[in-house]
């Protein structure tokens, strides 16, 4: 090969990786600038491919397509009715409680830290550090937490109106469904890829979709059922948390146990054995479930490997945020299955799996 030949050669690979770098940066602005139009709508599909069974067995018994979308629409609507009343009949009242628990763990913060601070010997240095962490660290440090605090009250904000929006999208998605398989058959024929690919993406999906829901259902029942026999502040609350966070593997369980942990051991009426029975017990309901009863259920709805199911909530997360570490496993499901139908991809799909 000539140097000519050589330097053409490098030009076009070159060329091509710039095109492929650029188009990856455009996919990225485009999901993060279209993030609350997106978010939606991929909601939207997860819910239009568990409900579409309903309708087609509704159908078969000689119910009119349009009632038997209406019903399933009001099966879908019904369970987030009622995460909707939980969470506008306890946001208000912990929004007014969370400057008091600001203050109460400032001062068993700082009680902790005095009294570490105690055991060394007197000192200008620890004069200084006294001084530092009372004036400047811990005010720093609980700021950010009641802003963080507020900021994880208003993200669940943002998703009940995203539910709203995509109970919308999703009537309309299953009143065209029933057409959608005649057109595509019409368009590109009765053995095309993306036939075959929307059928097992349905089947894969609500397969996961189906074991992660009735899980996180029973995570957050259990939730429930605990910090309530111990009377813990906002147990409903808690327990709303944990049901969407428990779709997030590993990391979920512990986010959604460190609210009413720290809220049980500000509470003087529970005690330190209270405390340990909240903490042993959130650690047990969620270290049974995620150890044991989950990968056992939904393990086998999802054949991905599981270092591409954390770098996928990394990237998800990154773009859409809470609700994109939420939506990860599904998307990539969704992916696998569309690489394992279209030729030249299978290796991606292989690559995929666990």
């Amino acid at each position: 090969m000539s140097g000519n030949e050589r330097t053409q050669t490098g030009l076009a690979v070159s060329t091509r990786v710039t095109y492929r770098l650029a188009a990856l940066m455009l996919i990225g602005f485009v999901l993060t600038q279209g993030r609350p139009l997106l978010i939606p709508l991929v909601l939207a599909g997860l819910l239009a491919f568990l409900m579409r069974p309903l309708v087609l067995a509704l159908t078969r018994h000689k119910v009119p397509p349009i009632l038997a979308i209406l019903f399933a629409q009001g099966v879908a609507a019904l369970p987030i009715g009622f995460l909707v009343l939980v969470f506008t009949g306890s946001v208000g009242e912990f929004s007014e409680k969370l400057p008091a628990y600001q203050t109460m763990l400032t001062a068993k913060i700082l009680g902790a830290v005095n009294f570490g601070l105690a055991q060394l010997p007197p000192s200008q240095l620890r004069h200084a550090l006294e001084q530092n962490l009372a004036d400047t660290v811990f005010p720093e440090v609980m700021q950010r937490g009641l802003v963080f605090a507020q900021s994880t009250v208003g993200w669940l904000t943002t998703a009940l109106v995203d539910a709203f929006l995509m109970l919308i999208i999703n009537l309309f998605m299953l009143m065209e469904a029933h057409r959608l398989r005649e057109k595509i058959v019409e368009a590109f024929g009765l053995d095309n890829a993306l036939l075959s690919s929307m059928e097992a993406i349905g089947d894969d999906v609500r397969a996961y979709v189906v074991a992660k829901t009735a899980m996180s259902a029973l995570t957050g029942a259990l939730v429930w059922i605990l910090l309530a026999a111990f009377d813990v502040d906002f147990a409903a609350l808690w327990a709303l948390l944990a049901f969407p966070l428990n779709f997030i593997p590993t990391v979920g369980a512990v986010v959604a146990s460190l609210p009413p942990m720290i809220v049980a051991s500000l509470d003087p009426q529970i005690g330190a054995l209270g405390l340990a029975g909240v903490c042993g017990g959130l650690f047990a309901v969620n270290g049974i479930i995620g150890s044991f009863v989950d990968p056992r259920f939904v393990g086998r709805s999802v054949e991905i490997s599981p270092l591409v199911v954390f770098l996928s909530m990394l990237v998800w997360g990154f773009l859409w945020g809470p609700v994109g570490t939420i939506l990860a496993v599904p998307i990539m499901v969704s992916v696998k299955v569309v690489c394992s139908h279209i030729r030249g991809l299978e290796r991606i799909a292989i690559l995929l799996k666990a």
